[in-house]
């Protein structure tokens, strides 16, 4: 079920959705209710029962680690930013941003937020969603991406998972490409369009339309492009997007390492 309605920005929390059926989704996640899951999905607001979802990712993850794997399926498997394993149930999805989510294991409750969650197992994951990266180029005739953060071209704001200090020297390696229409050559790549155009009701109007860009947390856009670093204007959640002001007939996706360094002002 899709509903077009308006999600509040302080809402929203950045995550991929993969659904049993093998689809995989970028988006916000908005709530958990007796529905299931509610995201805000390329302007719509979509919902899905438990038993329809594989994995919520809050980082990008592009392959799912096989340690993990292993020990996915039963009951759902939470797994923690530092690595911890933790076998339970998802309770609720609550709060803004970051979100709460309760998780039981042990027979009690524990909340935990969405800065801490790196992944929710409901299920294993399809073999589609399983392995690495594939070389050469996609089935659409653009470049691939092979980042661990992925920034698909229809996906709006994503939320990388990386905490930065302003200050600090985040330095980008991005590959991919993104077609920003249905004409075959209104491509971009991470500089921007390679027609050199714009997109009027885009981010960041300035900056070529197709760009990778960024902000921190809620935060001012910024342009990234095909920057190796810049210095982080601010202290928060580093989210990554494309320029772009129409995201529905988008395809392709931008793959970024993000590496931080130095220390940030106090």
């Amino acid at each position: 079920m899709a509903l077009a309605m308006a999600v509040p920005a302080g809402a929203q929390v950045g995550a991929s959705f993969v659904l049993r059926s093998g689809e995989r989704l970028s988006g916000n996640l908005v709530d958990m209710g007796a529905s299931g899951l509610e995201a805000y999905v390329n302007g719509q607001t979509r919902r899905w029962p438990l038993s329809q979802v594989a994995v919520l990712d809050f980082v990008g993850t592009t392959t799912f680690p096989s340690g993990e794997l292993d020990q996915s399926g039963g009951e759902h498997l939470l797994v923690l930013r530092n690595g911890q394993l933790i076998k339970g149930r998802l309770v609720d999805v609550a709060g803004t941003n970051p979100k709460k989510i309760t998780f039981a294991t042990g027979g009690s409750n524990h909340d935990y937020t969405s800065n801490d969650i790196a992944r929710i197992y409901f299920t294993r994951p399809g073999s589609a969603n399983v392995g690495g990266t594939t070389r050469g180029t996609t089935t659409d005739g653009l470049a691939p991406a092979s980042g661990r953060v992925r920034v698909p071209g229809s996906a709006g704001w994503v939320n990388t998972g990386v905490m930065v200090s302003q200050g600090q020297q985040i330095t980008f390696n991005s590959t991919g490409e993104v077609r920003l229409s249905t004409a075959s050559d209104d491509v971009a790549a991470p500089a921007g369009s390679k027609k050199g155009r714009y997109a009027t009701a885009a981010p960041i109007p300035s900056v070529l339309a197709g760009a990778l860009i960024g902000r921190i947390g809620n935060g001012v856009p910024f342009a990234i492009g095909n920057q190796a670093s810049i210095a982080a204007p601010g202290t928060g959640v580093l989210w990554l997007a494309v320029n772009d002001d129409g995201l529905g007939d988008n395809a392709g996706e931008f793959g970024v390492d993000v590496t931080v360094t130095g220390r940030g002002r106090r």
